[in-house]
């Protein structure tokens, strides 16, 4: 739901600044939805598995989905209610498949089979037939059939009944996962005219320690800034500079952005390189050029799920704005390039690519990156205005790495 450069003027960082802290109102305001999401994940990593599923419900009634279903699944499972827990998933599969993928949808059907595998079968038989039943102290729907077929989980369950003009009668049973021959049966007996002692209030045995299955949680979503410093290779020079050395330059970058989920995030880009190339002609061995670029560009930033470590990378593209100026490339002895080294500038277009690693330490962003910048070299024309052949005879090709550093609201 989403995270090169250098530093920059002193007006763009306080803008910056603004922008961040304009956001963090917006940021306090959490839509009921999502609060009851995370009420219910605190609550069930304190193991109050019956107060999540009351969050979890509620986040549903919210917004009917699949998520707090998966989260009613999870608590109900814990609490060893599988049928309820089968319940849930089917929920989930028959209403809201919209808003599950393919990977969500799997684990569902596996975890409805697992459950599946573990419930025996319980026929109960009911006199008189209208009367209440209660299984581990939790009343069934009524029904006009004096027998039930339930499901159960593998243990020992306690099986009531009670009805207005009788006594109540309860018996315990131990069922192991895929039984189907176990019967009970409940006569319940008239009450004589001298009302008896009320029975005991019937209380469950506390179920074994349950295990501790991660909740699911909310996609990562919200703004985050970037700042970078580049070191970057030039792979395309001047046709009339002869033999230019491999020198490199350097780039500082800002990108501010947002993330709408968690692989994919969407940022502005602003960047300033300069590179400067001397010739290896011993003729001319203080010749030079320079080449500067302000590039403004809008990318897809994409990432691994990884809460702390995570594989990033970007594709983008936007406008550059070159100027090109050659230095010493005249002596006495004559002109390096014939005359054709002559200042230029324009605008042309860019495509930019970067695949590295980054580190979150509690929206701290801190990482690596491999760069590199495709770029047309057909709008860089001569600031004198003559007629001459195009400077540059190809596409512009730089390659580099990056340091970055930034912050992240989500």
């Amino acid at each position: 739901m989403g995270r090169s450069h250098g530093r920059l003027p002193i007006a763009l960082c306080a803008a910056t600044l603004g922008l961040a802290l304009q956001l963090s109102p917006a940021l306090a305001q959490v839509e009921p939805y999502r609060q009851h999401m995370e009420n219910g994940i605190k609550l069930f990593q304190d193991r109050n598995y019956p107060a999540a599923i009351v969050e979890f419900e509620a986040a549903y009634k919210e917004k009917p989905k699949a998520s707090p279903l998966f989260n009613i699944a999870l608590a109900e499972k814990a609490l060893f209610n599988y049928p309820r827990a089968i319940a849930a998933l089917e929920r989930a599969l028959a209403q809201h498949r919209d808003t599950m993928d393919e990977s969500d949808e799997k684990t569902a059907r596996s975890a409805i089979e697992e459950m599946r595998a573990l419930l025996a079968q319980v026929t109960i038989e009911l006199s008189p037939q209208g009367a209440t039943l209660f299984i581990d102290g939790q009343e069934h729907p009524p029904s006009s059939s004096g027998t039930r077929v339930v499901e159960l989980g593998p243990g020992v369950h306690r099986i009531g009944a009670r009805a207005d003009g009788h006594v109540s009668a309860e018996q315990s049973i131990t069922v192991v996962s895929g039984e189907r021959g176990k019967r009970v049966k409940l006569s319940l007996a008239r009450e004589r005219p001298t009302a008896p002692p009320e029975a005991e209030p019937f209380t469950p045995p506390p179920p074994p320690p349950a295990p501790r299955p991660v909740p699911l949680s909310l996609a990562p979503q919200g703004y985050y800034v970037i700042g970078a410093a580049s070191l970057l290779w030039p792979l395309g020079h001047p046709r009339a500079f002869p033999e230019p050395e491999a020198n490199s330059g350097g780039a500082g970058s800002i990108r501010v952005g947002y993330r709408v989920n968690t692989p994919a995030a969407f940022d502005l880009m602003l960047q300033y390189a300069n590179i400067n190339i001397e010739s290896d002609d011993t003729a001319y061995q203080n010749a030079s050029y320079t080449l500067g670029s302000t590039r403004l560009g809008l990318n897809v930033r994409l990432m691994t799920p990884g809460q702390t470590w995570r594989f990033v990378g970007s594709i983008g593209g936007g406008l550059t704005y070159d100027e090109v100026r050659f230095h010493n490339v005249g002596t006495t002895d004559g002109d390096i390039c014939g005359g054709r080294c002559r200042p230029a500038s324009g605008v042309n277009a860019f495509v930019f690519s970067e695949a590295g690693v980054e580190l979150d330490l509690d929206g701290v962003l801190l990482g690596f990156s491999l760069d590199s910048y495709f770029q047309s070299s057909r709008g860089i024309d001569y600031e004198e205005g003559e007629d001459g052949p195009p400077l540059y005879s190809s596409v512009l090709l730089h390659l580099g790495g990056s340091l970055h550093a930034g912050y992240a609201f989500w």
